[in-house]
């Protein structure tokens, strides 16, 4: 694993989260320009996003349409939050609405759910000119240290890249939670002390290839190796068994509704928040409900409205409610009209966001769709306005440049203004 051995090093590389640790060795690698914030102001040092895939119907959700055509069956409940109502199938939620702020007047350009995707985590519509980076890898770029036991972006599911930010800014993608890192099991026959060997072995010959050819290089290399190993034995990267380890809190979140995977993605976001990361998303599928909609959102809503409800409490009373910056929204919201099929299609012209924690104003509803849920009646956000509220959350201007690779300055968001009221 010297530099001299390059084929040894990578073998131990694949143990480094599959280069998403490569940031302890490149934070200058992206060059930032002027206008950064002042990040001891802002009150979010970390975020949690729960992607909902496939596009989750808003009016059967938190934008109910009581008494229109486009209502469907699901009844209307009460919230913390006077005067707003949400679908039956989110009480939870509704109990726990006061540190909510629901934006009802989100609104995006695209349709499609490629599109829509990059849109929605990056603020950027997609262009074959340019990767953007998803937000959590910007999240990573201005608030990861190198001390760190663990990735700064994890992301439970597949998601949007680093784009022009590199590698260094990738997130962890675990793509089972029952077995979230089974790539950082030792090989057989490699022991704890041999690991330990190795890495002093690898001290030693960077040392010594350094000292002739680049000093600064060999240093990043070995700090590398060792964060690598470090991650390797974070406890925050195992996987547990949380009805076993923690019952009280695997009923609270749900375990028993669905699968339980739902519950576990929170409770190991909740564990790995604790241990210092950034940006945790959880990806929840199953939200294009083209057909049988309702039977289909009743079945979805059971564990998330638990498990949410009861992570956000779960923080609270952790004291890491206030830091830490939860949104939930997905590619675009579903058609007013019920198809044939008893089902919703693709409609990005109005559709909803959740936001808690992070310095978020509990207790509010923003903006408004009109009586059908078809259009935007009051207060439109656009999807860089609301890449701009997260960012200002963590005391970063969304107007900030950074710098491709080729030189070419890019800012954070495409013209997205701060929802102040999100805060205020």
């Amino acid at each position: 694993m010297s530099l001299a051995h390059a084929s040894s090093r990578r073998d131990f590389l694949r143990l480094s989260l599959a280069g998403g640790l490569y940031w302890a060795a490149s934070r200058g690698a992206v060059a930032a320009e002027a206008n950064a914030a002042d990040l001891s102001a802002a009150k979010a040092k970390a975020s949690v996003l729960v992607f909902l895939e496939g596009g989750p119907s808003h009016i059967d959700m938190f934008d109910p349409k009581p008494g229109q055509e486009t209502a469907g069956p699901f009844k209307p409940i009460d919230t913390k939050i006077p005067g707003v109502q949400f679908s039956e199938h989110f009480g939870k939620l509704a109990a726990v609405a006061d540190r909510l702020t629901v934006i009802r007047s989100l609104t995006s350009p695209e349709g499609d759910h490629d599109r829509a995707q990059v849109l929605l985590h990056t603020g950027y519509q997609p262009t074959p000119a340019l990767n953007y980076p998803a937000i959590g890898s910007v999240v990573a770029r201005e608030t990861a240290v190198d001390d760190l036991d663990l990735p700064a972006f994890v992301s439970f599911g597949d998601t949007t890249g680093p784009g022009y930010l590199g590698q260094q800014f990738a997130p962890f993608v675990v793509g089972d939670v029952n077995n979230i890192s089974p790539n950082l099991n030792l090989p057989d026959g490699l022991t704890e002390t041999r690991v330990s060997r190795r890495l002093r072995a690898v001290q030693a010959l960077n040392a010594s290839f350094g000292s002739r050819v680049d000093a600064t290089a060999a240093a990043d290399f070995t700090r590398l190796a060792v964060r690598a190993n470090r991650c390797r034995q974070s406890p925050a990267l195992k996987t547990v068994d949380w009805a076993a380890e923690e019952p009280k809190s695997w009923e609270a979140y749900g375990g028993t509704a669905g699968d339980g995977n739902v519950a576990r993605m929170f409770l190991a976001a909740r564990r790995m928040l604790e241990h210092g990361a950034k940006f945790v998303e959880i990806r929840i599928g199953g939200w294009d409900t083209h057909a049988d909609n309702f039977n289909q959102v009743a079945a979805l809503a059971a564990p998330l409205d638990s498990a949410l409800a009861a992570f956000l409490t779960d923080l609270a009373q952790r004291g890491l409610l206030d830091q830490t910056l939860v949104a939930m929204f997905g590619e675009f919201g579903r058609t007013p009209k019920i198809n044939g099929d008893n089902g919703r299609d693709h409609w990005n012209d109005v559709f909803s966001a959740v936001l808690a924690g992070g310095g978020v104003r509990g207790g509010q509803a923003i903006g408004k769709s009109d009586a059908k849920g078809e259009a935007v009646a009051e207060r439109s956000v656009k999807v860089a306005d609301l890449h701009a509220t997260i960012l200002s959350a963590f005391g970063v201007d969304a107007a900030k440049q950074y710098r491709t690779p080729d030189g070419r300055p890019i800012k954070l968001t495409n013209g997205g203004e701060v929802v102040g009221e999100v805060f205020g």
